[in-house]
C-alpha cells in the first residue's frame, strides 16, 4: 500500500476547514486566514516539487510539503503587505482557473500571470474590500477543492481547475464546480460584509 494514501482524505478535510474559515470569517481573523492560506499554498508547492523531483517518493514529498507550508505561512503573516499581495494574487489564480479551465479552456501563461498580478495590486490598493472578496472566493475554492474530488472521482483536490487534463473537470463537472464556487463565494462575501470586522466594545466605569 502507498505510504501516503492517507494524505488525500486528511488533506482534503484540512483544506475544507481552512476554506470555511477563510470564506466566512476571512476578514475578521485576517492573520489566521493569511497563515492558513500561506501554509496551504506553500504545502501544495512543496508537495508537487517533492513528487516531481524525487520520483514520486511520498515520504520526501510530505517533508517538502511541511517545509513549504511553513515558508508560505511565514511569508503571508510576517511580511504583511506581501501577504496581502499574495492573497490577491492567489484569488486571481482561482478566478482565472475557474473561468478558463473550469469550462475546458486553458489560459495563456502570460494572461494567467497578468491576472494574478492585477489582483495582487488591487488588493494592496483597496485592502478591506479586496481582502473580503479574495478570502470569500479563495475560501470557496478551498471548500470545493476538498469536497469535489470525492464527487468527481479525482485524487488531487487542487487540480480541479488548475490542471483540467488530469482532473477531467471540463464540461459538466467543471461547470458544476464553477456554479458551486460562485454560490459559496457570494454567500461568504455577503456574510462577511454583513458581519463586518470585529469590534471591541468599551464600557465606561460608573461614577
Amino acid at each position: 500500500m502507498n505510504n501516503y494514501v492517507w494524505a488525500g482524505p486528511v488533506g482534503a478535510l484540512l483544506v475544507v476547514i481552512a476554506g470555511l474559515l477563510a470564506c466566512f470569517c476571512g476578514y475578521r481573523i485576517l492573520k489566521v486566514t493569511l497563515g492558513l492560506l500561506g501554509f496551504i499554498a506553500g504545502a501544495y508547492a512543496g508537495w508537487e516539487l517533492g513528487l516531481s523531483q524525487f520520483h514520486f517518493s511520498g515520504g520526501i514529498a510530505l517533508v517538502c510539503a511541511l517545509v513549504g507550508g511553513l515558508i508560505g505561512m511565514a511569508l503571508y503573516v510576517w511580511l504583511y503587505f506581501l501577504g496581502i499581495f499574495l492573497l490577491g494574487a492567489s484569488a486571481g489564480a482561482v478566478v482565472a482557473g475557474a473561468f478558463f479551465n473550469g469550462t475546458g479552456h486553458a489560459p495563456e501563461p502570460i494572461t494567467f500571470l497578468a491576472i494574478c498580478v492585477v489582483f495582487g495590486v488591487i488588493a494592496l490598493v483597496a485592502q478591506k474590500f479586496m481582502i473580503i472578496v479574495c478570502t470569500a472566493f479563495s475560501g470557496a475554492y478551498l471548500i470545493i477543492a476538498g469536497v469535489w474530488p470525492f464527487i468527481a472521482g479525482t485524487h488531487n483536490p487542487f487540480r480541479i481547475w488548475l490542471y483540467p487534463v488530469h482532473s477531467g473537470a471540463s464540461g459538466g463537472l467543471g461547470l458544476g464546480a464553477l456554479v458551486l464556487w460562485l454560490v459559496l463565494g457570494l454567500a461568504g462575501l455577503s456574510f462577511q460584509f454583513r458581519s463586518g470586522p470585529r469590534k471591541v466594545e468599551t464600557k465606561e466605569k460608573p461614577q
